[in-house]
């Protein structure tokens, strides 16, 4: 099929999906309900290219292709955006609209990045796909649809399922047919028949001289593990065929740094300042740091040369705990149970009001010190950690409360924090206390 030949690559994974597609589509030309694709694969792949490809191959060209990405519009907006408002159906809803499930009839949807859909939307996405119908916000009366729904999603959903974020129903309701595309690390001689197919289009596209790629740039292209996978590729030789100069792309051109290739086998023995990538994981992370301290931590310039959304981006930042003017973040750091004085902002620091924490780290003196002053006024002693947000709260408030000063702390530590300029100054600056040093 000459629509199918968008989906470039000879890779055994590539031509298992191409066959799958034929055999569906000769077999779908005159029936009257065309079966839901679930397009899965890493970001960058190409499940968008596919989902088109599909779209124009198929036996509805003609009809229209909507695509919905659910991760870029708001949760809020969603639902209303997939299945249409009447008049009056919430505030400035001023006239009725047709969702986008009503306006891709007689045609095909795609919805990208399925898997973060909301327990509700998943509910009546299930509801279009059993009934063929779908109801308006505000409205009372289901309306029949005929649409062809390809989903995708970069997220894997039998995980999803057993971490009860996804709908076990609705995943088989989606995923009569299957497609799995392959990341671009694993598609062998596809990566260089991609790189020279992207950089000719490149040239072409901005009117400059046809660049080829010399020897050391086809074996930096094979070695690179492609954590953006074929929109970084396709990203890079847009780059190189804007920034070269010579008729012959060298690795060195490519830019494409050590830190983020595979690794030499003799590299593993070596000493390093840390240790090497250990998995797909660490390559991708190290990667992204990379980048992000190339750009500066400008995201827009790093998910432009990482070949990325923007969104993508940062929660990858988040997954793996990238701080600026940081290497890889280590893991998060686990909640601390610090031993705390409480001290009566009353008196501004003069008299203990009780401990909480560790009390086996406090020292005895303060400990006994603690007991007195809490029994002597009556107040019953403060333990715990609400007792410290509570105290905490009404000193952020400027009400009579108590201030907390941090462990870990030594009795001569505490007499000098309980200082009557400290305590007056941070009590009328409205600032908490802040920890003591170690």
């Amino acid at each position: 099929m000459k629509h199918l030949a968008d989906l470039l690559g000879d890779s055994p994974g590539i031509q298992a999906i191409r066959e799958k597609i034929e055999r569906l589509l000769s077999r779908q030309q005159d029936a009257r309900r065309l079966p839901p694709v679930l397009i899965e694969g890493e970001t960058g792949t190409g499940k968008g290219l596919l989902a088109r490809s599909i779209h124009k191959a198929g036996p509805r060209p003609d009809g229209p292709f909507v695509d919905v990405n659910c991760a870029a519009i708001p949760e809020t907006l969603l639902e209303a955006e997939m299945f249409g408002f009447e008049r009056g159906a919430f505030t400035d809803a001023r006239r009725s609209k047709p969702g986008l499930l009503q306006t891709a009839h007689r045609g095909t949807i795609f919805l990208d990045e399925v898997g973060l859909l909301s327990e509700g939307l998943q509910a009546k996405l299930l509801k279009v796909l059993e009934e063929r119908t779908v109801r308006r916000l505000g409205s009372t009366r289901d309306e029949a649809i005929d649409v062809w729904i390809l989903t995708a999603t970069n997220e894997d959903l039998k995980s999803a399922i057993q971490g009860r974020r996804f709908r076990e129903d609705l995943y088989h309701r989606l995923a009569v047919l299957t497609l799995s595309l392959p990341p671009l690390r694993e598609r062998g001689a596809d990566i260089v028949t991609l790189a020279e197919h992207y950089l000719t289009r490149a040239c072409t596209d901005y009117g400059v001289s046809a660049k080829t790629l010399g020897a050391d740039a086809r074996a930096a292209l094979a070695a690179y593990p492609w954590p953006g996978n074929v929109r970084e590729l396709a990203n890079l030789m847009e780059r190189v065929a804007l920034l070269s100069s010579d008729p012959v792309v060298t690795a060195e051109a490519l830019g494409l740094t050590v830190a983020a290739s595979k690794p030499a086998p003799a590299a593993a023995s070596a000493p390093t300042p840390g240790p090497p990538a250990s998995s797909l994981d660490d390559a991708v992370r190290d990667r992204v740091a990379d980048v992000l301290r190339q750009t500066g931590w400008n995201i827009s310039r790093t998910a432009a040369l990482l070949g990325i959304s923007r969104n993508t981006l940062r929660a990858r930042i988040d997954k793996y705990g990238l701080r600026e003017g940081e290497a890889p973040a280590p893991p998060p750091r686990p909640e601390r149970h610090l031993n705390v004085v409480l001290v009566s902002v009353e008196s501004l620091g003069a008299e203990f009001l009780g401990a909480y924490g560790n009390p086996r780290g406090l020292t005895p003196n303060l400990d006994r010190l603690a007991r007195e002053h809490v029994d002597r006024r009556g107040r019953g002693r403060l333990a715990g950690v609400d007792a410290a947000r509570r105290a905490d709260a009404a000193l952020v408030e400027g009400q009579d409360g108590d201030a907390v000063a941090c462990e870990p702390v030594s009795l001569e530590e505490v007499l000098a924090a309980r200082a009557r300029t400290t305590a007056v100054d941070e009590h009328q600056r409205g600032v908490r206390p802040r920890p003591c040093r170690e």
